[in-house]
């Protein structure tokens, strides 16, 4: 800007003007003819209107270039605020996060069960089962404390083929969770195997991936994917018990607390920022996941099959 009205500046510069006989517009020069206030009062208006064209067009310059840039500068704001409340959000709910989880969805949604066809070749329908859960929990991920107040939804059938038992996965459906006091919701998803034959050192395994979406997050980015996912193994904290015999309903408590977490993939150059914002990769200890759950169990035989039965699912599912 300097330069611009040292340049302007110049144009009126008195030493620019060659004296002359009767020039009365230069006080620089040392002789001129007496001057005419009326001219005098002119040359100013010219001056001050020249000058105010150069200041116009500066300030123009500078508009357009605010113009321009407006839009980039909301969105790195609003993402800059959006991460500043996620660290601040989580130490100021840091005390109430761990809420009263609200009790389980008490009905089971069968329509996600994997269907005959899909079934392993040579599965006799009469032992086999589609089993349908709903379960609400914690979850503490990184930096991130969040109740699943929200609940997951995962479907899938177990039975034998010559003795051999076998599992075929269904569905798995949960609704996105806002991440306390930020714009940024996590969306827990499938990621590729599972395995709910329990036995005494576990109650099953299930790989998972989280999906992260808000202001300027890319699709696909999350936490963990197929290739490198969090790995949960498990473990029952509450005993099953039959809450309904018709429909048959089973409810059990499971939790992992020794998981690791990867670092975000798929978020592009948010990335770095997210994975130091997050916490990502966190180590063994600072994870834990603690569902309460309610199982619903449908034979795809004839009614009074063993999958119909709650005779030996008291102890745990799919032993």
């Amino acid at each position: 800007m300097a330069a611009a009205y040292s340049q302007y500046s110049a144009d009126f510069s008195l030493q620019n003007f060659p004296c002359r006989e009767k020039s009365v517009m230069l006080d620089a020069c040392r002789s001129f003819e007496p001057a005419d206030s009326t001219l005098h009062s002119e040359v100013a208006m010219l001056r001050a209107a020249r000058t105010a064209r150069a200041v116009h067009t500066v300030h123009a310059a500078r508009s357009v270039s605010s113009v321009r840039s407006v839009r980039p500068a909301r969105l790195a704001r609003r993402l800059v605020l959006s991460l500043a409340a996620l660290t601040l959000g989580v130490a100021a709910t840091a005390g109430s996060a761990h809420a009263a989880v609200p009790a389980p969805v008490q009905g089971a949604d069968f329509s996600a069960c994997p269907a005959l066809s899909e079934l392993p070749e040579g599965a006799d329908p009469g032992d086999w089962r589609c089993e349908a859960m709903t379960a609400v929990g914690h979850l503490t991920l990184g930096r991130i404390d969040q109740s699943l107040d929200k609940g997951m939804a995962i479907t899938f059938a177990e039975g034998t083929v010559n003795g051999e038992f076998r599992q075929v996965f269904g569905a798995m459906m949960a609704a996105p969770v806002r991440v306390r006091g930020t714009w940024l919701e996590i969306t827990p998803r499938y990621a590729g195997y599972f395995d709910f034959q329990s036995n005494d050192q576990r109650r099953g395994e299930l790989n998972l991936k989280f999906g992260i979406s808000g202001p300027a997050v890319p699709s696909g980015c999350s936490i963990g994917t197929d290739e490198d996912p969090v790995r949960l193994v498990l473990k029952e904290t509450a005993a099953s018990t039959v809450v309904s015999q018709d429909p048959l309903v089973v409810a059990f408590g499971v939790a992992d607390n020794r998981f690791t977490a990867p670092r975000t993939s798929g978020c592009g150059r948010l990335g770095p920022v997210l994975d130091s914002v997050l916490r990502m990769p966190s180590p063994a200890g600072a994870n834990s996941l603690e569902l309460d759950a309610r199982v619903g169990l449908r034979g795809y035989g004839e009614a009074g099959t063993a999958a119909s039965s709650p005779s030996g699912l008291i102890s745990g599912i799919s032993r």
